[in-house]
C-alpha cells in the first residue's frame, strides 16, 4: 500500500506519454503501473501528470530603484506552486568588498524559514576580484554550480568588460560552473540613454530605443566567440528576440557551448504595450520587442536553439511602477511571471507555437539537467522527487490580477484566455495545491546543493 496513487493519468515527461498510475512513497516517487493502491488515491483520467516545473530565474525580494520586488521567498513560492511551479533557482547578491561566501550566507537566511518549494541560488558578481574568481571552487562545492555575470549595468556595478568576462570564463570552465549572461551591450545602451536624457526623452517609447535589438544581438555574438575560445559552457538568459534566438543558433553552428532561455512575456507580448496609458507597468530588461520577433523565439525553441522557458519573475505594484515619475532610469524594471509559466507555455503549445513534449522539456528535464537537478527534478522516473503537476488540458484558464497569488497588483497578460490549467501540485510527496485551494506552509522547501550541469545537445 502507497501512501499517495494518482491513477489513470497520462505521464508525460516530454519523452514519452504512458497511461498508468504513479505511486508516491514519502517524498520520493516509487512506482509505475497498473492497479496500484494507496492510501490516498487520487483519480487524474483525461489529466496529464508531468514533473513539476523548474523556474530557474527569479527574483524574491530585489531591490531596484528605491522599490523591492513584491514577493518574498514565501509568496513567490506559493504563488509559483498554483502555477505548477515546485523549483526555484534564484540568485546571490554581494555587498561591496564581499566575497561570494558572504551573499550566499545572506540569501540563504532570507530563503530559510519562508520558501514552500524547493529552492537553489546562482551565485552571482559584479567587479571581477581574485577574491571572486577563489571562491569559485567553493561556491562548486556549496552546489552553486551556477553563475550570473553582466554585459550590461555598468552603473550599479555589475557590467563585466570582455577581458573581465573572459577571466569568469576561464575560472568557471575550470570550476565546472555553468556561466548565465545577461547579454545586451551595455556601452551603447548608457550612451543612448545618456542622449535620450539630454533630449529631455526618457519616456517609456525610450526604454527601446536605448535598449535597441541589436544591442541584444551583438552582445551573443561576441559572448558565443569567447565561450567558444575558453570552451566554457554558458547559457545566455531572457532571450529577448528572434534575432537573438538566431545568434545563439549560429554561435551553436560554429561551435559555442551556448544555452539559452527565453521568458512568456517575450512570447507573448510586444513593443506596442508602451503605447498604452500605463506603459510603465510593462518595463522589463530586456525591453519586449516589435511583432514578429516572438515568431522567432517560438521557432528557436521549436529546433532546440533555446532550451528554456523562465521568468525573470520581478513582481512590483502599479505604485511601485509610478516611482518613474517619467523617466525610464527611475523605472523598477520587472515583471510578475512565476505564476503563469506553465500554462502560457502549454497555452502556446495548444495553439500550435510548440509540440507539448518540446513545451514540457523546456519547462522540466532541460532547466533540471541543465542545472544539476536531474533526475532528483524534471523527471517522473522511480526514486526521483515526487514534485508533480496533475494538469487538466480541458480546463479553462483566465488571466487576471484579482484571481491569480502573486505580489503583484495587475497582471502584464490580463484578460488572456486559454485552455488548460494545473489541478494538483505536489512537491516531494506534499500536496500543496489541489483545486485552487492552498494546502502547503511556509519554511516547507530545502535548499538544493546542485552538482555539475549535464550538456544538452
Amino acid at each position: 500500500m502507497h501512501d499517495l496513487v494518482i491513477k489513470d493519468a497520462l505521464l508525460r515527461d516530454g519523452f514519452q506519454t504512458i497511461a498508468a498510475d504513479l505511486a508516491v512513497d514519502g517524498e520520493r516517487i516509487a512506482a509505475i503501473g497498473t492497479g496500484l493502491a494507496g492510501r490516498r488515491e487520487i483519480g487524474a483520467a483525461g489529466k496529464w501528470l508531468l514533473p513539476g516545473f523548474l523556474d530557474v530565474h527569479t527574483h524574491m525580494s530585489l531591490p531596484f530603484a528605491g522599490a523591492v520586488s513584491r514577493d518574498d521567498f514565501f509568496t513567490g513560492t506559493r504563488a509559483g506552486a498554483f502555477g505548477g511551479v515546485t523549483t526555484i533557482i534564484d540568485f546571490t547578491a554581494q555587498k561591496p568588498g564581499e566575497g561570494l561566501r558572504e551573499g550566499f550566507a545572506r540569501r540563504l537566511a532570507e530563503a530559510e524559514g519562508k520558501a514552500a518549494v524547493d529552492y537553489s541560488f546562482h551565485a552571482c558578481i559584479g567587479t571581477v576580484t581574485d577574491r571572486a574568481l577563489a571562491d569559485l571552487p567553493w561556491a562548486a562545492s556549496a552546489g552553486l554550480t551556477s553563475l550570473k555575470v553582466f554585459m550590461a549595468y555598468s552603473r550599479s556595478g555589475l557590467m563585466q568588460d570582455d577581458a573581465g568576462l573572459f577571466r569568469v570564463l576561464e575560472a568557471c570552465r575550470a570550476a565546472d560552473v555553468l556561466i548565465t549572461v545577461h547579454a545586451e551591450n551595455g556601452g551603447v545602451i548608457d550612451l543612448l540613454t545618456d542622449r535620450a536624457a539630454a533630449a529631455g526623452d526618457l519616456g517609456i517609447a525610450a526604454l527601446p530605443r536605448t535598449r535597441p535589438l541589436f544591442t541584444e544581438v551583438e552582445a551573443i555574438t561576441r559572448l558565443g566567440h569567447l565561450a567558444r575560445a575558453t570552451g566554457a559552457p554558458t547559457y545566455v538568459v531572457h532571450v529577448s528576440s528572434g534575432a537573438g534566438a538566431d545568434a545563439i543558433r549560429d554561435a551553436r553552428r560554429q561551435g559555442a557551448p551556448l544555452f539559452g532561455e527565453t521568458c512568456p512575456q517575450y512570447l507573448f507580448l510586444d513593443d506596442t504595450v508602451f503605447d498604452g496609458p500605463r506603459g510603465q507597468d510593462f518595463g522589463c530588461c530586456p525591453p519586449v520587442r516589435p511583432p514578429g520577433q516572438a515568431a522567432g523565439l517560438w521557432r528557436g525553441l521549436r529546433e532546440g536553439h533555446l532550451q528554456v522557458l523562465a521568468t525573470d519573475h520581478c513582481p512590483f505594484t502599479r505604485a511601485d511602477k509610478d516611482l518613474w515619475q517619467g523617466a525610464i532610469t527611475r523605472l523598477p524594471m520587472g515583471l510578475p511571471g512565476i505564476e503563469t509559466l506553465g500554462p502560457l507555455a502549454l497555452w502556446g503549445s495548444g495553439a500550435g507555437e510548440l509540440p507539448s513534449d518540446t513545451a514540457i522539456r523546456a519547462l522540466t528535464a532541460n532547466p533540471a539537467r541543465l542545472f544539476g537537478l536531474w533526475p532528483r527534478k524534471g523527471s517522473l522516473q522511480p526514486g526521483a522527487d515526487a514534485d508533480l503537476v496533475l494538469y487538466d488540458p480541458k480546463k479553462y484558464g483566465e488571466l487576471a490580477a484579482a484571481t491569480l497569488h502573486m505580489g503583484s497588483d495587475y497582471s502584464p497578460y490580463e484578460g488572456r484566455r486559454g485552455t488548460g490549467w494545473p489541478v494538483l501540485t505536489v512537491s516531494r510527496g506534499e500536496i500543496l495545491v489541489q483545486d485552487g485551494a492552498w494546502l502547503g506552509r511556509p519554511g516547507r522547501g530545502r535548499f538544493l546543493a546542485r552538482g555539475p550541469g549535464h550538456l544538452l545537445a
